[in-house]
């Protein structure tokens, strides 16, 4: 168990860690801080989202703990990513059990907005609009 979820972590880290030396970090979290800023995060914290929406969310995780978040950001991205994490692979295989893949994809984006926007505004510190 261990070593499967180091297989993915380990390159989520190292993948963050190349992002900030070379600069793509900054651009990133620059070009997304104003969508990610509604739910109380930084524009990197994205990263971390499409991580886990693509691979597992473990790799999700692994971004999130290179990142060094505080824990305010990290329980409303940890809340994102339990929600809608692994988007292709499981609305595959909901359609493939006969659900409507779209209205399920849709259905837990929306869930997953609509909870960090409540914990951005619930939890306290800095952020809340």
């Amino acid at each position: 168990m261990l070593w499967e979820l180091a297989k993915v972590i380990i390159p989520a880290v190292v993948l963050i860690h190349v992002l900030e030396r070379s600069g793509w970090l900054a651009l990133i979290s620059n070009w997304l801080g104003p969508v990610m800023g509604l739910f109380g995060l930084p524009g990197e914290a994205a990263l971390a989202l499409v991580s886990a929406n693509l691979s597992t969310i473990y790799a999700g995780l692994g971004v999130t703990v290179a990142l060094g978040l505080p824990a305010r950001e990290t329980t409303i991205l940890a809340a994102m990513m339990m929600i809608n994490h692994a988007a292709i692979s499981e609305t595959a295989l909901v359609a493939k059990a006969g659900a409507r893949a779209g209205w399920v994809l849709l259905a837990r984006t929306v869930a997953m907005v609509v909870v960090a926007l409540l914990l951005n505004w619930l939890l306290p510190g800095e952020g809340a609009a």
